[in-house]
């Protein structure tokens, strides 16, 4: 199938949101390197197991993204990715800790940049953005780090975050913007944008990458600082 590339624009800050559909030419063929691979757990803030994506794709997603990247966020991508991993969310709600129940970011660098792969049934769950209410941010910068995490600690205290996952508008967080999931869409985004994906009670919280919520899921970097364009 064709590629079909959008790009959005998404909240006050206008964030880019890459969406390419049918973006692999043989999506079978990850699964097959899925359903094979060692994952284990992917540590205290990603709530399911992670397992290392075959470095073929790696060097294909930079080359087919690199005039897109440019192109949305005012820079080319850096050679090589800090991380590229098959991904499972499998976590019970039940089982969350107070930071995996809000929405996160990747890191505050203007630089970051994140990829996106679902390989999975749309009815696993998309991908949500988010405006933080009281300090107003959508994206969290170096100069804006300290005050935003001193603001949610104090909202965590609280108490006041249901023990499940954010999918919609909640005290603190206000969604602008939901990207669905679809078997073979890619999207790429700031990695500094407040994000989540949207588990549900339709999501399979499965460690079996033919059945649970399999993405790729990758972190990269601009050549040089990116600008937001002005769409």
């Amino acid at each position: 199938m064709t590629r079909r590339v959008d790009v959005i624009y998404a909240g006050r800050d206008r964030l880019p949101v890459v969406v390419i559909d049918s973006f692999s030419q043989d999506p079978a063929l990850l699964m097959a390197s899925a359903a094979s691979a060692a994952f284990i757990d992917a540590g205290p803030i990603y709530p399911g197991v992670r397992a290392p994506a075959p470095q073929s794709y790696v060097e294909a997603l930079l080359a087919a993204t690199a005039p897109l990247i440019e192109e949305s966020f005012g820079a080319p991508a850096a050679d090589g990715l800090d991380l590229c991993a098959f991904s499972m969310v499998t976590a019970p709600p039940a089982s969350l800790r107070a930071i995996q129940r809000i929405p996160h970011f990747d890191g505050p660098d203007e630089d970051r940049i994140a990829f996106l792969h679902y390989l999975c049934a749309s009815h696993q769950g998309g991908t949500s953005f988010y405006r933080h209410r009281a300090t107003g941010l959508e994206r969290v910068t170096r100069s804006r780090l300290e005050g935003y995490r001193a603001t949610v600690a104090a909202e965590l205290r609280g108490g006041s975050s249901a023990q499940e996952y954010v999918i919609d508008d909640t005290l603190f967080f206000e969604r602008i913007h939901t990207v669905e999931a679809e078997f073979n869409r890619l999207i790429i985004y700031k990695g500094n944008a407040l994000h989540s994906g949207d588990i549900s009670g339709r999501t399979m919280l499965s460690e079996d990458p033919r059945v649970g919520r399999l993405t790729i899921n990758g972190f990269g970097r601009l050549a040089t600082p990116g600008r937001h364009p002005a769409g």
